[in-house]
């Protein structure tokens, strides 16, 4: 007797997945809390909800229900995903269209005798538990290709920022290139100030330390700028006196602004870096 009541629903499913699926499309496509598919092509989303009405019968024959699911989750989750639909929209989208199958049903008088209303929890259950399946390999897909794009998009910026180059030297090689950096910083700014008694735009170079100290060690970076700005200044006023301070002091605030900035955007990239190892695991 359940077997025959199971072989009614999922008979009636079938022969009006179209007509279920035109009456969901219209609902999901004007319903305040799904507003993304209001731009949909009407027949796209009329197919997606044919095929989610039509996956009933193939569950129901197949060994392993849940990779049977996949036929529909899958295809489900790249549509959609490719037009921009937030998930949370797209599982909302799967709540109307169970929401709409046993409203169906019941308008159809599928439910006709208190041994079939009876009978209807377990369909009912076996529903909820293909839902489960749908909902979950769509979140999954939906992580994966989101993973996907961010791998695509981020490219050699995210293997370079995220540290697996510039960021990913070891501390002691990083404070032994910055030292080297700095005493080279200071030789030059001796030459061209105390020998040469010029104050040439040597100090370009400076930005080499300063960005390199900004990416390894973020905000801390800041005691490089911090270091050459000082430096330019003190050298000017013991080696250039009578020269003006004006030029070493734009170079000198220049190099605490964009050290600063570029440290704290690399606070910023590692703070994203630990949410997109967290949602990509």
């Amino acid at each position: 007797m359940q077997s025959s009541y199971a072989t009614k629903l999922i008979d009636l499913i079938e022969s009006k997945a179209e007509k279920m699926a035109r009456q969901w499309a219209a609902d999901v496509m004007k319903h305040n809390r799904t507003p993304s598919y209001q731009s949909l092509p009407e027949d796209m989303v009329i197919e997606q909800g044919v095929n989610f009405y039509r996956l009933f019968r193939q569950m129901s024959m197949a060994q392993v229900p849940y990779e049977e699911a996949k036929t529909f989750s899958w295809k489900y989750a790249e549509e959609f995903y490719e037009q921009k639909i937030p998930l949370h929209e797209a599982l909302y989208a799967l709540i109307l269209l169970r929401r709409h199958l046993w409203l169906y049903a019941e308008f159809q008088g599928t439910f006709v005798t208190a041994l079939e209303k009876q009978q209807a929890v377990e369909s009912l259950n076996r529903t909820i538990l293909m839902f489960d399946y749908v909902s979950y390999q769509v979140t999954e897909k939906y992580q994966e290709l989101t993973v996907g794009d961010v791998e695509k998009k981020l490219g050699f910026v995210k293997t370079m920022l995220m540290g697996k180059l510039i960021g990913g030297t070891k501390n002691i090689y990083k404070t032994t290139s910055m030292v080297i950096l700095l005493a080279g910083a200071t030789i030059i700014t001796y030459y061209n100030h105390a020998v040469q008694g010029t104050e040439a735009i040597f100090t370009h170079l400076f930005y080499i330390p300063i960005i390199l100290a900004s990416i390894w060690w973020g905000r801390k970076g800041i005691l490089a700028p911090l270091f050459l700005a000082t430096l330019i200044l003190l050298s000017h006023a013991l080696f250039l006196k009578g020269v003006p301070f004006v030029d070493d002091v734009i170079r000198a605030v220049m190099f605490i602004i964009i050290g600063g900035v570029i440290g704290w955007l690399m606070e910023s990239v590692r703070k994203l870096e630990g949410i997109y190892e967290t949602f990509k695991s």
